[in-house]
C-alpha cells in the first residue's frame, strides 16, 4: 500500500508540474527537475526514517515475493506481467489513438515549452484529457523516446491485484472469494493486453480503487492523510480520461464519513483541495470552454467525423445494452474456429449496417459505427478493443451455475451480519453509475474504457453468500487457471508485441500451405497488420524526410496516426499540421518546406492526389503505399513525400 501512495504522489507531481511549468514557459527539463527534486528528498527521508538498509528491504521483499508466489494464479499473473514487459521493451509503441493524438500533442507541446491549443484538425489533441500525457512528457523530455511510456502501464498493473484484494475485503467480500477474484481480474483482458502497451484506459484503475480504499483506511485509522490521498487519486481519476468522471461519487461516498478529518486541518485541506481541482479534469474542461463554449465538446470537426455523439440517453443505455456485452464476449481467438473465423463477424457487421437503415436502427445513429467489430476482431481480441474477455464472463456464468448447486445442497444461508449503508452504497451505486456511462457514451470500442469500473461492477455479486465455497470447488479452480493461460498467450501473441518470430513464421507457412483460409488470415495478421503497417510508415518516415528539416508539414484530416513517426527523432524536429483549407503561403511562413500527405486524405479533399498537388505548388519526391489496399494502382492509398516549389 505504501507504494500505492508513492504512486499517487508521483502522479501528483506530474501532473500538476505540466499546468504549472506550462504557465510559466518552462516545460522543460529544467522546470521538471525543479519540481521532481523536492519529491526525491520526501522519498530518501521517508527511507531513512524506516531505518533499514537497502539490503534489508530487498531480503524482505524477497521473503514476500516468494511467500506471494507460491501458488498458480499469482504465478500466472507473475508471467502476465514478464511477457508484457518483454513485449513493451521490444516494441516501439503501435497504439493507435496514442500515435494518432496523444504522442504528437506531447511533442507539441514540449516543442512550445507548454501547453498550448495545437493547430490541428484532430480535435482530440486539445480537448481530450491529459492524465497520460503529463505522466508520459517527463519520459520522452529526458530520454528523447517512447520506448519507455509503457511502464506507466506496466507499473500500475503489477499494483492492481493488491489493489483489487484490499477494496474487496474492506467492501466486506469474503476473503477466499476476494483472493481468488483478484487474480482473476488482474487477468482480465482489457488489463492484461494494455500491461505492455501505451493505451490510457486501464492505468486509471488504480486511482478508482485507491480513491475507495484509502478513503475507507482513513476512517478506519483516523487519518487524515489517507484521506488526502483519496482526494487526490479521485482527482488523478478524472483527469485521466473524462469518461471516467462518473466515478466520482464512488470516493464522495467512501469519504463522507470521515469528512470531519478534513477540519483537524483545514488549511491543509484546503491546499489539497486546490492541488485535486488542478490535476483533475477541471483544467481542461474550462480550456475547452474558453476556446470551444463546451466542457466536452463532441460536435466540432475532427470528433464530428468520427461519430455524433450527441446520445438521447435512453437510446444511449438501450445501445450499450447491446454492444457492450458484444465486445466482452468476443472469443479471444477467432483463428482456432476458423468457419466461425471466417463468416461470422463480417456477417455480424454486415446485418448491423443493414439494422443502422431501418427505422429502429435510426436510434442509433449518434453512436460512433453502431454495434460494429472491428477488423482485429475477425483473428483476435486486441489491447485496442478489449473488455474485461470473454473467459470472465465465462467464470461468472459458472460460478452462478455453481452457486444454485450450492444452495440447493446447504439451503438458504445464514443471516449474515448487515453491511453498513456506506458499504451498501459502494456495492451497488457503480451500477448506477454504469447507466450513467452508457446513457453518455457512444464511441466506438468502449468497452475498454469501461476498465476502471468493472472491479467495482462485481463487488455486490462476489459478497454473495456461498462464493467463498464455489472457489473451493477443484473444477471451478481449473477454469479459472484455464482463464489466465488464455490471457497469457493472448499476450504472448498480441499482434502489436508477438513474443515469437511471427512475421517469419507466417511467410514460412504461407508459402509451404498457400491454399488454407487459416494461413493466409495469420499471415495477413502478422505479416501484414494494421500494426506492422505503422511501424513500417514509421520506419519509412524515419529514414526518408530529410534530416536536416527542423519543420516538416503533415496533412491528414482522416486520423491515420502517422504524425508521432514525423517527431522521430524526438527534440530535434518539429511537425506543422495542414488543415484542409490551408494555403500554400501559411506552410511557408510555418518554416516547412515538406509535407508528409496522407493519400486517403488528399483524395477525399481533393479527389486526386494531383489536385492537391497542384493546389499546393508540390510535387512527390516519395511515395509508401499500403499493402493490403485494393485501391486503383494509379491513386493506391498510402502516404507521400512531398517538397514545396
Amino acid at each position: 500500500m505504501n507504494f500505492v501512495r508513492l504512486w499517487i504522489l508521483f502522479s501528483m507531481v506530474l501532473v500538476s508540474a505540466g499546468w504549472i511549468l506550462s504557465a510559466i514557459h518552462q516545460l522543460n527539463r529544467a522546470g521538471y527537475a525543479v519540481f521532481l527534486l523536492p519529491l526525491v528528498i520526501f522519498v530518501f527521508v521517508r527511507w531513512n526514517k524506516t531505518g533499514q538498509h537497502a539490503g534489508q528491504m530487498v531480503h524482505r521483499w524477497r521473503c514476500k515475493l516468494a511467500k506471494r508466489f507460491r501458488r498458480r494464479p499469482p504465478q500466472l499473473f507473475l508471467l502476465i506481467a514478464v511477457l508484457s514487459f518483454a513485449g513493451g521493451g521490444w516494441y516501439p509503441p503501435l497504439n493507435f489513438d496514442a500515435n494518432a493524438y496523444r504522442l504528437p500533442r506531447v511533442m507539441h507541446w514540449l516543442a512550445a515549452g507548454q501547453w498550448h491549443w495545437i493547430h490541428t484538425f484532430d480535435a482530440r489533441m486539445n480537448i481530450s484529457a491529459c492524465g497520460m500525457e503529463w505522466l508520459s512528457a517527463p519520459l520522452i523530455l529526458f530520454t528523447r523516446s517512447d520506448r519507455l511510456l509503457f511502464l506507466i502501464n506496466l507499473v500500475s498493473y503489477l499494483m492492481l491485484p493488491g489493489m483489487l484484494y484490499s477494496v474487496f475485503t474492506h467492501l466486506c467480500v469474503r476473503p477466499r472469494a476476494a483472493w481468488w477474484w483478484t487474480w482473476l481480474l488482474s487477468a482480465g483482458l482489457c488489463f492484461a493486453l494494455q500491461a505492455g502497451g501505451i493505451a490510457n484506459d486501464t492505468f486509471a484503475v488504480i486511482y478508482s480503487l485507491a480513491a475507495v480504499d484509502l478513503a475507507l483506511r482513513a476512517r478506519e485509522k483516523q487519518c487524515v492523510a489517507d484521506l488526502w490521498l483519496s482526494l487526490l487519486a479521485a482527482a488523478l481519476l478524472t483527469g485521466a480520461k473524462q469518461s471516467n468522471l462518473p466515478l466520482a461519487p464512488l470516493w464522495l461516498i467512501a469519504a463522507w464519513p470521515a469528512r470531519s478529518l478534513l477540519w483537524q486541518n483545514p488549511l491543509r485541506s484546503v491546499a489539497v483541495a486546490l492541488v485535486a481541482l488542478l490535476i483533475s479534469a477541471v483544467p481542461i474542461s474550462v480550456i475547452n470552454y474558453h476556446y470551444l463554449g463546451s466542457w466536452m465538446p463532441v460536435d466540432v470537426p475532427g470528433i464530428a467525423t468520427l461519430g455524433k455523439f450527441q446520445l438521447n440517453p435512453f437510446w444511449g443505455i438501450v445501445g450499450n445494452a447491446l454492444s457492450l456485452p458484444v465486445q466482452n464476449l468476443v472469443p479471444p481467438f477467432y483463428t482456432l474456429f476458423p468457419p466461425l473465423h471466417s463468416y461470422w463477424p463480417l456477417l455480424w457487421n454486415d446485418w448491423m449496417r443493414q439494422f443502422a437503415g431501418t427505422p429502429m436502427g435510426a436510434h442509433f445513429a449518434s453512436f460512433e459505427r453502431f454495434g460494429f467489430l472491428t477488423e482485429a476482431y475477425y483473428r483476435g481480441v486486441t489491447e485496442a478493443n478489449a473488455g474485461i474477455g470473454f473467459w470472465v464472463c465465462v467464470m461468472v456464468l459458472a460460478t452462478g451455475r455453481a452457486l444454485r448447486r450450492w444452495r440447493k445442497t446447504n439451503g438458504l444461508p445464514a443471516q449474515m451480519a448487515p453491511a453498513s449503508s456506506v458499504i451498501l452504497w459502494l456495492r451497488w451505486t457503480p451500477w448506477a453509475l454504469l447507466v450513467v456511462f452508457m446513457a453518455k457514451n457512444g464511441a466506438f470500442e468502449n468497452a475498454r474504457q469501461l476498465a476502471p469500473y468493472y472491479p467495482f461492477l462485481f463487488v455486490a455479486w462476489l459478497a454473495r453468500p456461498g462464493q467463498s465455497s464455489v472457489t473451493r470447488d477443484r473444477a471451478w479452480q481449473q477454469l479459472a487457471l484455464a482463464g489466465m493461460v488464455i490471457a497469457a498467450l493472448l499476450v504472448a501473441t498480441a499482434p502489436e508485441r508477438p513474443l515469437f518470430p511471427a512475421q517469419t513464421l507466417s511467410r514460412l507457412a504461407h508459402s509451404h500451405f498457400p491454399g488454407s483460409d487459416f494461413v493466409e488470415d495469420e499471415f495477413l495478421h502478422y505479416a501484414e497488420s494494421g500494426y506492422c503497417q505503422m511501424a513500417a510508415r514509421r520506419d519509412y518516415l524515419r529514414d526518408h524526410v530529410p534530416t536536416g528539416e527542423s519543420m516538416i508539414g503533415y496533412y491528414d484530416k482522416l486520423f491515420a496516426a502517422d504524425e508521432a513517426g514525423l517527431w522521430l527523432p524526438y527534440g530535434r524536429r518539429q511537425v506543422y499540421s495542414v488543415m484542409p483549407d490551408e494555403s500554400p503561403d501559411a506552410l511557408r511562413r510555418a518554416g516547412a518546406h515538406f509535407v508528409v500527405v496522407d493519400a486517403s486524405s488528399a483524395l477525399a479533399t481533393d479527389g486526386t492526389i494531383d489536385h492537391w498537388l497542384r493546389r499546393f505548388n508540390a510535387t512527390v519526391v516519395g511515395q509508401y503505399t499500403f499493402p493490403l489496399s485494393t485501391a486503383k494502382p494509379s491513386d493506391l492509398p498510402g502516404l507521400y513525400l512531398t517538397q514545396l516549389l
